[in-house]
């Protein structure tokens, strides 16, 4: 078991590399991860060329992991890309902000930007799985998808969270229409019953509809009698510009 639980821990690092390089102390915070055991990974992952250590002491993905190497394209990774769109989207909605990546099972946030005057502060779910049905991101995601993604996906057992969780697979079905029309994802307490939560999907640089932004907030005040379609709108427009950035590289 703990042959499997390393290999789990290195696999976790791969794919937080895959979005960039970063060092120890980044590689710990994105992956939940003790710092000595992301630098003792690291040291075996260097002797097998998936990573190596640039000149400016950070982590790289190397070319020993072959069906990561789209990672080593040049261009700025989706979180140094986002950050200041994200910024600017938390201070325009004076929400959490946060940037999801869709794993094939779950949906987990890469990176929250919170703000820093809100009286309330909302949980910070960087690094946790969600579930894909339950939140915006995941459903933004899933309505861009194949249809053998989404097939394998709502054949799952789906869980209801709270009395407004949807987890009938038809009625999530119908979902994806509007969201691929209006460009974004609303979700009124599905998750948790105190949060809601607007996510517009973001295409990487490899082509594929895996990553999301979304705005989060407390239900008493978010959106707070605001026009849901006009912070749609503001979500996806964000996600739009992120979006060719990440083409641009």
């Amino acid at each position: 078991m703990a042959g499997v639980q390393s290999l789990e821990r290195a696999f976790a690092i791969l794919r937080a590399l895959s979005l960039g390089p970063a060092g120890v102390t980044d590689l710990s915070d994105r992956t939940g991860l003790p710092k000595s055991t992301v630098s003792r990974l690291l040291s075996s992952l260097e002797v097998e060329r998936a990573v190596r250590q640039n000149v400016e002491g950070t982590y790289e993905l190397d070319e020993g992991i072959a069906e990561l190497g789209t990672a080593l394209r040049g261009g700025r990774n989706a979180i140094e890309v986002a950050r200041p769109h994200m910024i600017e989207l938390m201070e325009l909605t004076g929400e959490a902000v946060g940037l999801n990546r869709f794993d094939g099972e779950f949906i987990r946030t890469l990176l929250q930007v919170d703000d820093p005057a809100s009286s309330v502060v909302v949980r910070d779910w960087t690094n946790e799985p969600t579930p894909v049905h339950a939140v915006p991101a995941g459903l933004a995601i899933l309505a861009h998808s194949t249809r053998s993604v989404q097939n394998t996906v709502l054949a799952r057992e789906l869980e209801r969270l709270t009395p407004r969780t949807v987890t009938d697979p038809a009625q999530i079905r119908a979902r994806f229409d509007m969201i691929r029309a209006d460009g974004y994802a609303w979700v009124f307490q599905e998750f948790t019953d105190d949060i809601n939560s607007v996510a517009a999907p973001i295409v990487d640089a490899t082509g594929r509809t895996s990553l999301a932004i979304h705005v989060h907030g407390p239900a008493f005040r978010f959106p707070n009698g605001e026009d849901v379609d006009v912070l749609g709108e503001r979500v996806a427009a964000t996600a739009q510009r992120i979006e060719t950035q990440l083409r641009n590289g």
